[in-house]
Formats: structure tokens, C-alpha cells, sequence
């Protein structure tokens, strides 16, 4: 007996138990007629016929079983199992086999679809994962400063250096609105119209990256400003970058470039001046000489000499502030000032004339009109020498012509430099020569850094990649044309000053009467110069216009006599450039002790104003700087005004170095 009849005659023995007994006691019989040999016969009646039933049963429930397993399993029935099922049976089973054998073949390819799938996005993720952590890495060690807005103005992301730059968290400058970041970085910088106009300017731009020109913050360092949109792969406009990025160390390379290539520029100027200042000096020397042979009894002949040698050291006194103007450092984009760009060739024309054969003519074209630009005039006099340098080097051996010229224009910027085409005032400096001009092949490299076409160690290959940096700052740009055999003309465009501001420098010089202090001794004036024979003239010349003078030659004998003397002094005629302690140390420690004396400052270099405004820490600045060699009627106004400062009055008279006596008292101490 197998396991499957038994589990057919257990049920069907139950089931016919139960009914005989429920039969036997609707007979009438009692219950316990059951128990003993009744019952036992009973049981073993139903347990035969279950177990006959079984028997028949058994068979086919094999069959169908047998069959629904191979149906199932997708095996081939056995002889037995077919009898019982008709013939579209099995053919039914091989069709549904075939569905589930696809089936099953489908849902394996679909579950290594997805294995595959969850592995690449696992890949992808821990990609993802990897890419933003080195894009974090790379944001937080970013030296710029950079806020990501999106297109409603909420802020996204920034980094650390933006923090640094504004001085504390943008969450506590401004929590998530980007409008108030910006502010606060108007806020940082001195040119606050200028970077306002920019910042409205730009948000309502969907171009490309805009940049700000260089611009000094509050601190006094140089920065500079980025923007551009971000935008989809379909061009939607999501948001927008902001960068910020400190340019005070490459502005000081760039400014060191730029200094080395104007001395690389003096070198060439220099051959040239000397022998200028050489030939003033053999007419000072020679006048002088002249002079003393001259007889005592020959006034006017003696008077004649001395004319000439005094005007002989006023040339070579223009021509040593004309070098040192150039020479001396830019003041940088904190320091622009209005140009007067006509007064600027002149000077270019001065220093150009010393330098180039005297077989060339150099000649100078100015239109009617004033031409004005804001600007640095020592980065542009570099470049417009730098031109004609250039212009020089390529002339022919014989009838060269260099011109130099400038002229105001109505122009259109260039599509790289501006965001709209509308024409704007410019002003237009040229550089045009008839020398062997730009070949094809070399016209797209001029403005390349380090490259030249002068043989030898003639050029360096930086003045003209110079010049076009120092005009991009500007807000200008260079234009040329160039035709082999006939010469090359250089167009500079810069930005016109339409009302210009009229400074010292261009103030026109008042030859009227100079103020004098009266003649008796009253006022006192200290010389303080490290030189003797310069202090001599100094304290001889304010000795003739009435003054009593003291001399100290260096400046720790100076504070001795203003702080520890207690010595009156109404004035102080101070040298710049002096042993043991300066002339700008003894300024400083002067006014740190609160000692407002008024003071000239005069030195063989040029002096930039704003220093001593600096040094004087915030007390009274210099009345006056001077430019050795000083003349007796520049001293003497220069002076009259630093007593009158003192005295806080008008003098009681005034003359003019014309209307001095011959004789006057020198009174020195």
C-alpha cells in the first residue's frame, strides 16, 4: 500500500464510519452496541469498502497526478498517465510549456536586465558620490569667491573665500536672498556706482560671461568680478554664477612686468638724453667759465652768460622731470586721474626726440578740440612710447618719418569688448612711420607676449603685449594696419573725458607778484638737506628774500631743533632723500607727535602727493612739493605760502624776484 492510497482510504474510511454508526442509531440501536464485536465489525465492513473504494479510485488520481506533473515539469507522460487524458491534452501542455519557457526565458533576461542596471547605477552613484565630493574639495579650495544663484535670486551654494571676502558667513549676511549678498559686495568696494551699474547691467544679460574691469575694495586690494548664466542642455536659463577673485598679487606681477619692460624702454631712451644733457651741461659749464673771464666792469656781458647758463638748466631740468615721470611707478587703477592726452604727446615728442637719428623727422598732429581721458598717464606714455619705439626700429636708413598725432572720434567699440554696437566718444592716439611695415604671416602674432621680429637682443617681445593690456584696463583697444614696404600705423582707442576736471598740474602758472614775509628777521625757515652745497644755495636764497634761516642737515638734527630746542620756526624747506633719518620718517614723526609745522617737501625725484597725505596721519599735509632744481621765484612762493599758513594772515607786502634789491641782508643761523 502506498502513501497515496492510504491517504485515499483514511478519508473515505472516516467519512463511511461516521454514517453507519448515525445508521445503527436511527435502528434503534443503544450506543454502547458499539463497543465489543458490533463495532468491530462494523469498523472492519467500512474499512473494506473504503479500501475496495481506494483500489478504484487510485488509478486514475495516479494518472491525472502523473499527467498535471508532467504538465507542469514540462516532461513527456508515460503510457499510463496518456490512457487517462485525451489527445489535445498534451498538445495544450506543449503550447502552455512553450508560454512559460518564454516566460521564464523573459523574466530571466528581465531580472539580469535589472541586475545589471541596479550594478550600473550602483557605478553611477558611487561616481556621483566620488565626482561631488571632489567638486565640494574643489569649490571649498577654489581662490575665487563664487555664489550659485537659481533663476529666482535664492542662493544655491557658495564657498568659504566668499565669506572671507564679504567678513562673515553669507547666512549671516543675507540668509538665502542673493540680492543682499550682492549689496554687501557694493558695499566692499570704493567704486560703489561704477560695480552697481554693473551688477543691474548684468542680471538683466542672458549672454555670456561678463567681467568687471579691475576694482579696489574698501582694504585697498584689487579685485575683480565675474558673471555668467547657467543654463540646460535646451538653453533654459536656471540660474546665474557669481565669481569674485583677488587680483592684488597678479596685478602686482603685472605691474612688475610692466616696470621691467618701461626701464627695458629707458634703457633705449637713455643713449640719447645723455647726450642732450651733456651737450646743457658743456653750455652751463661753458657760460660759467665765460663769465668769470668776463671783466668785472662788463656787467652786461657777465648778466648775458649767466642767462644763458640758467637757461640751459632749465631745458635739462625739463628734460630730468620729463625721464623721471616716466620712470617713476604707476599709481594703479585706485590712483586714475584726467589726462590731457594733447600735453602727454608733447612730453612723448620730448623724450622721443633725444632717442631716434636726427635725419627723422618726428612730427606731432592735434585736432582743435581738447582731448581728455581718465586714466593712469604714466601706463599711457608707456604705451605711445612703446609705439614709437617700435616706429623707430623700423624706419629706413635715410628720410624716416614717425608721426604722432591725436584727435577726439565718434567710434564703435569692437563686438569682443562691448555688449552693444552704439557708437561712443573716444579719443584717438596715433602712431604712423614709412618703415618696412608687418609682413602677412607676423600680423596675427604682434600682440603675442615674447615674440619679435628684431634680431638680436633689440627686443624682448613684450611692448606691444604690454601696451594692449594697459589699453584693455583703460577701457580701450589698439587697432593697426600694416602694408610691407610702406609702413605701419597704430591706432589707440581710449574713452573720452567729456568735462574734465582741471587739476594742478594743468593749472596755468601765475607770474604776478609772489608773496614775500617782511624783511627784518621775524619769520624763520629750517633747511633741512643732506647736501651742502644745495642746502648753501637754499639758506643764500631765502637769506636775499628777508627770512631768518636754520640748517640741519639730516632729519634727526631737524626734530632735535623743532622738538627738543623748542626753537621758533615758521617753516620747514624739507629734502626727501637723507642719512639716518629721511625726510619722509622725519614728516611722519613730526605730525605723530602732533607738531603741524607748516612743510615744502622738494627732491630730484618725483613725489606722489597722496603719500605724504598718508604719512601725515590724517593731521596737516605739506603745503608744497618741489621739483630740485627750484628756481628763486618758486622757492619763494612756496615758502610765502607755508608762512602764511603758519601765521594764518595775509603779509604785510609782496614782491617779485624782478623787483628784489640788489642787496639784500642773508641772515643765517
Amino acid at each position: 500500500m502506498n502513501s497515496l492510497r492510504l491517504r485515499i482510504l483514511l478519508p473515505l474510511w472516516l467519512f463511511g464510519f461516521l454514517p453507519a454508526i448515525g445508521a445503527t442509531r436511527m435502528m434503534g440501536q443503544p450506543l454502547e452496541w458499539f463497543f465489543g464485536m458490533n463495532g468491530i465489525l462494523l469498523g472492519g465492513g467500512v474499512f473494506l469498502a473504503a479500501y475496495l473504494i481506494s483500489g478504484w479510485l487510485l488509478k486514475p488520481t495516479t494518472a491525472v497526478m502523473k499527467g498535471t506533473t508532467a504538465v507542469l515539469r514540462g516532461v513527456p507522460p508515460d503510457a499510463q498517465s496518456a490512457e487517462w487524458l485525451p489527445a489535445d491534452f498534451w498538445k495544450l501542455r506543449c503550447d502552455i510549456n512553450m508560454v512559460f519557457a518564454k516566460q521564464r526565458q523573459a523574466l530571466n533576461a528581465a531580472e539580469q536586465h535589472a541586475c545589471q542596471t541596479a550594478q550600473r547605477l550602483l557605478n553611477a552613484e558611487r561616481l556621483l558620490r566620488e565626482a561631488f565630493t571632489a567638486l565640494q574639495g574643489l569649490f571649498a579650495a577654489s581662490d575665487e569667491g563664487v555664489l550659485v544663484v537659481d533663476a529666482q535670486g535664492s542662493i544655491i551654494a557658495s564657498n568659504s573665500k566668499l565669506d572671507d571676502f564679504l567678513g562673515k558667513p553669507v547666512e549671516e549676511v543675507a540668509g538665502r536672498d542673493s540680492t543682499r549678498v550682492l549689496n554687501a559686495l557694493i558695499e566692499r568696494f570704493e567704486e560703489k556706482a561704477v560695480i552697481t551699474a554693473w551688477i543691474e547691467k548684468t542680471s538683466a544679460s542672458l549672454e555670456g560671461q561678463n567681467e568687471t574691469p579691475p576694482l579696489v575694495s574698501s582694504d585697498s586690494r584689487v579685485f575683480s568680478l565675474r558673471s555668467s548664466p547657467m543654463r540646460t542642455d535646451a538653453g533654459e536659463v536656471i540660474g546665474r554664477i557669481w565669481i569674485v577673485k583677488d587680483r592684488s598679487e597678479m596685478r602686482l606681477l603685472e605691474n612688475q612686468l610692466r616696470e621691467s619692460q618701461k626701464m627695458g624702454t629707458i634703457g633705449q631712451l637713455a643713449g640719447g638724453i645723455a647726450h642732450d644733457f651733456n651737450n646743457l651741461l658743456t653750455a652751463i659749464r661753458g657760460n660759467l667759465t665765460l663769465a668769470e673771464l668776463t671783466p668785472a666792469s662788463n656787467q652786461a656781458g657777465v648778466r648775458d652768460k649767466l642767462q644763458n647758463a640758467n637757461h640751459a638748466t632749465t631745458r635739462a631740468a625739463e628734460l630730468v622731470k620729463s625721464l623721471l615721470g616716466y620712470s617713476r611707478r604707476s599709481t594703479g587703477v585706485a590712483m586714475r586721474k584726467s589726462m590731457n592726452l594733447k600735453r602727454l604727446l608733447a612730453d612723448v615728442q620730448n623724450l622721443l626726440k633725444h632717442s631716434v637719428d636726427p635725419r627723422v623727422t618726428i612730427q606731432m598732429r592735434g585736432g582743435m578740440d581738447a582731448s581728455y581721458a581718465t586714466g593712469d598717464a604714466t601706463q599711457i606714455e608707456q604705451v605711445m612710447l612703446n609705439l614709437c619705439l617700435n616706429a623707430r626700429d623700423a624706419l629706413p636708413a635715410d628720410k624716416g618719418v614717425i608721426e604722432i598725432a591725436v584727435e577726439n572720434v565718434t567710434h564703435r567699440m569692437p563686438s569682443k569688448t562691448a555688449e552693444s554696437n552704439d557708437a561712443a566718444d573716444f579719443v584717438m592716439l596715433v602712431v604712423r612711420d614709412n618703415g618696412h611695415g608687418i609682413s602677412e604671416e607676423h600680423r596675427q602674432r604682434v600682440f603675442e607676449p615674447f615674440f619679435t621680429t628684431k634680431a638680436g637682443s633689440k627686443g624682448t617681445g613684450l611692448g606691444l603685449s604690454t601696451a594692449q593690456d594697459i589699453v584693455r584696463e583703460h577701457g580701450g583697444w589698439i587697432e593697426f594696419e600694416s602694408e610691407v614696404g610702406r609702413g605701419s600705423e597704430f591706432r589707440v582707442f581710449l574713452p573720452r573725458l567729456l568735462n574734465p576736471e582741471q587739476t594742478e598740474e594743468e593749472t596755468p602758472i601765475n607770474n604776478g607778484p609772489a608773496i614775500n614775509a617782511p624783511v627784518g628777521g621775524q619769520t624763520t625757515i629750517l633747511v633741512v638737506d643732506d647736501e651742502a652745497p644745495v642746502r648753501s644755495i637754499a639758506m643764500n636764497m631765502l637769506g636775499f628774500l628777508g627770512y631768518r634761516v636754520l640748517e640741519a642737515c639730516d632729519g634727526q638734527q631737524a626734530l632735535d631743533i623743532l622738538l627738543r630746542n623748542q626753537e621758533k620756526v615758521d617753516a620747514v624747506l624739507l629734502d626727501i632723500y637723507m642719512p639716518k633719518l629721511s625726510g619722509r620718517d622725519t614728516f611722519k614723526q613730526l605730525r605723530a607727535v602732533g607738531n603741524d609745522v607748516p612743510v615744502v617737501v622738494c627732491s630730484g625725484f618725483v613725489i606722489d602727493p597722496d603719500e605724504f597725505t598718508i604719512l601725515s596721519q590724517g593731521r596737516t599735509p605739506p603745503v608744497d612739493i618741489m621739483l630740485k632744481p627750484y628756481s628763486l621765484d618758486g622757492l619763494s612762493k612756496a615758502l610765502a605760502k607755508a608762512v602764511q599758513k603758519s601765521q594764518g594772515e595775509t603779509p604785510a607786502f609782496e614782491i617779485t624776484a624782478s623787483r628784489v634789491p640788489e642787496q639784500a641782508p642773508v641772515l643765517v643761523s
